[in-house]
């Protein structure tokens, strides 16, 4: 099995604990406030994350030119990233928000190639995440529709910016993957990340709060610390390193595709023939996007759409 093939399969993996985050979150959320769950989740990744690093790369280390880029890339995915999105899922509504997150990928696409000129424009590239966002969009405003209008708007701005803000931290971390092994430096992003919400952990709120959780509050802590963030976050930049900041951007689409498939076989959740056809736009999106660009007459000869950028 190839590299490549390998992380395809990384990827809908993480694609799966992504997906089931909602709901094991929900579990959590019973005991803590959200903010709490955050800083108890990347707490808890952060000790991993350490001790591996210990264990694995004690003879590596990151060069100091490249720490304050790695602090930044901390706010940017881990600390800002759950504050704004928790603040915004309270001022607008699930369906705006599944849909709006959604355009992330896109956003990777224009940075990653024309922002940044890291990767080629392709045609299957764009073409492949419209598709996949079509299918997010029938998946969610299918029945019940989005909700836009003045009392939504504050919402959906700090939604639209945790899209950005994500499409950001992928593209930006690709230089760093490519001259460390990807677990260094998502290991460095958490822990930097996590000692940015450290201030608030040491109120008597979260402190009570912990304290009183039971085993199962912390199963669910630990579950989205190792898998949504340990593995899920050194994969995603594996991918980055592997297959490029937009292939690995489109598998955010399947997020959510899992996260409706639990719903509906495990929670008795209804489906309808918009779940059914947006979930099948989301795979042809996906699978279109991953592939290799089509040939095309640019100025008169065949050339590969991975040539232009």
């Amino acid at each position: 099995m190839n590299q490549s093939v390998k992380t395809y399969l990384g990827l809908l993996a993480v694609a799966f604990f992504w997906g089931t985050s909602f709901s094991v979150s929900k579990i959590g959320l019973r005991q803590l406030l959200p903010m709490h769950l955050a800083i108890l989740r990347f707490s808890l990744a952060s000790i991993i994350f350490y001790s591996l690093l210990i264990m694995f790369y004690r003879n590596n280390s990151i060069e100091k030119k490249d720490r304050p880029l790695l602090w930044f890339l901390g706010v940017l995915g881990v600390s800002s990233y759950f504050y704004i999105q928790y603040t915004g899922l309270k001022l607008t509504t699930t369906v705006n928000t599944a849909i709006i997150i959604a355009i992330s990928p896109i956003f990777t696409i224009i940075f990653s190639s024309l922002v940044f000129h890291q990767e080629s424009l392709t045609l299957n590239k764009i073409v492949g995440a419209i598709l996949a966002f079509s299918g997010i969009f029938l998946i969610f405003a299918g029945s019940t529709g989005m909700s836009l209008g003045k009392d939504t708007m504050a919402g959906d701005l700090l939604i639209l910016s945790n899209s950005v803000a994500w499409a950001l931290f992928t593209v930006l971390g690709k230089k760093l993957v490519e001259k460390y092994d990807p677990f260094m430096v998502m290991a460095y992003i958490n822990i930097y990340g996590t000692i940015t919400m450290l201030p608030l952990a040491f109120t008597p709120t979260f402190v009570n709060s912990v304290r009183t959780i039971g085993p199962i509050t912390w199963g669910a802590a630990l579950y989205l610390a190792v898998t949504c963030s340990v593995y899920g976050y050194f994969m995603w930049y594996r991918g980055v390193k592997v297959l490029g900041a937009s292939r690995t951007a489109v598998f955010n689409y399947i997020n959510p595709l899992f996260a409706v498939a639990i719903g509906i076989l495990f929670l008795k959740e209804p489906g309808n023939i918009y779940t059914l056809l947006g979930g099948a736009a989301v795979l042809a999106g996906v699978y279109t996007a991953s592939r290799s660009g089509e040939k095309f007459r640019h100025k008169g000869e065949l050339v590969s759409s991975d040539r232009l950028k």
